[in-house]
């Protein structure tokens, strides 16, 4: 049993640690940390956040040229017919109001688009006779 527990004496005083092992152990760890905030200069962060905020200008300008609301400004217009976009005559017929979109506001036309008439036939020119 004594050779056993001196051999257990021995591995436990392995696992302690000293004072030295914590300080070294500690020099390691502070150089590994100093290394690693070396690699995030502020300089490098900086120039990293303003590349991401040019790529969101750039993405919000994207999104402006998209939206239709550029279309308008370039002289189209959308029609809406009872609060729903018309993109037809029949639409439009069937509509009691009709709303036109232009880029600088919105006016209200009254119903519906009104289907062209057949013209009738020009009537035939009175008789003149014969001169003769």
């Amino acid at each position: 049993h004594r050779a056993g527990l001196a051999q257990k004496r021995l591995r436990l005083q392995g696992l302690r640690l000293s004072a030295t092992a914590l300080d070294a152990a500690l020099k390691r760890e502070r150089r590994e940390f100093d290394r690693l905030a070396a690699r995030l200069r502020p300089d490098l962060v900086t120039t990293r956040i303003e590349r991401q905020r040019e790529r969101l200008m750039a993405l919000e300008r994207l999104r402006d040229t998209l939206g239709y609301e550029a279309t308008l400004a370039r002289g189209y217009a959308v029609v809406r017919g009872d609060g729903a976009v018309v993109t037809g005559v029949a639409a439009a017929q069937a509509a009691a109001v009709l709303e036109i979109e232009f880029a600088d506001g919105r006016v209200r036309a009254g119903s519906g688009v009104r289907p062209k008439r057949a013209s009738k036939p020009a009537p035939p020119p009175p008789e003149q006779g014969t001169l003769l």
